[in-house]
This record gives C-alpha cells, structure tokens and sequence, in this order.
C-alpha cells in the first residue's frame, strides 16, 4: 500500500470509493463533489496495486484547525489497518496544527473506537459542546 497527498484527482475513481460505502449525498451534484477536492486543505490516498482503496479529505488554515471532513475506505480493504495507516500520516504531517477535529455517527461503536484509539476523545469528555447545522 502506498498512501500519496494527492495534487490530481481521479474523479471516476473517487465517485467509486463514495459510491462503494454508500456515501450517496456527496454524489447528487457531481460538479461540487468535483470542486471539493482542490478546494480542501488536502486529499491522501491509499493506493494499492495503483487502485485507489481509501482517502481522507482535510479542510482548515493549517494553523489552529484541521477539520477530518472525509474518511472512508473500500468495503474491500476495511479493517486492513489501511485507515489507521492514513490517519497517522495526517497526525504526523499536521502534528503542527493546534486543534483536530472531526464529527462521526454516535451508534457506532467501532468507528468511535477507531477515533478514540487515534488519541481523539469525545468533545463530551473536555465538557465542551459541539453544534452542526445541517
């Protein structure tokens, strides 16, 4: 497995990866799904064989926050140790940035687990409150 920063984006191989764990929302308007990328902080690819199999997608100033927009691996690949492998190439290059940040779903377990085990911790736990409008 080779994890890149991404500068060019294969957009069909990208739509696939979303398409493959379901995250249809992000593809109802394909040309904002397209104007997403460039527009982020930063893109790293886990690629394997030269077959992009996860990707996690980063948003801030790259000073005092770092938002985790995106992270998903292929159904194929998950639980391989290749999302932890990103996640770590993201703490090490931004180790710089004060504040990390992401939202996940609350019922489930293993990706709070996943997060917890990244040396995250639930925003509940620093007495802090989060808000989303969506």
């Amino acid at each position: 497995m080779e994890i890149i920063r991404m500068t060019a984006f294969p957009y069909a191989s990208l739509r696939a990866l979303y398409e493959s764990v379901g995250w249809a929302n992000y593809l109802k308007d394909i040309e904002k799904f397209e104007q997403m990328f460039p527009a982020s902080l930063a893109v790293y690819g886990a690629y394997e064989d030269d077959r992009l199999v996860a990707v996690v997608r980063l948003v801030g100033d790259d000073a005092h926050i770092l938002y985790v927009q995106d992270i998903l691996v292929h159904p194929d690949h998950q639980a391989l140790g290749i999302g932890k492998a990103l996640m770590e190439r993201v703490l090490i290059d931004y180790e710089h940035v004060r504040q990390k940040v992401l939202i996940t779903d609350m019922d489930d377990s293993h990706v709070q687990d996943f997060y917890l085990s990244l040396g995250f911790v639930r925003s509940i736990d620093k007495n802090i409150i989060c808000y989303v409008k969506l």
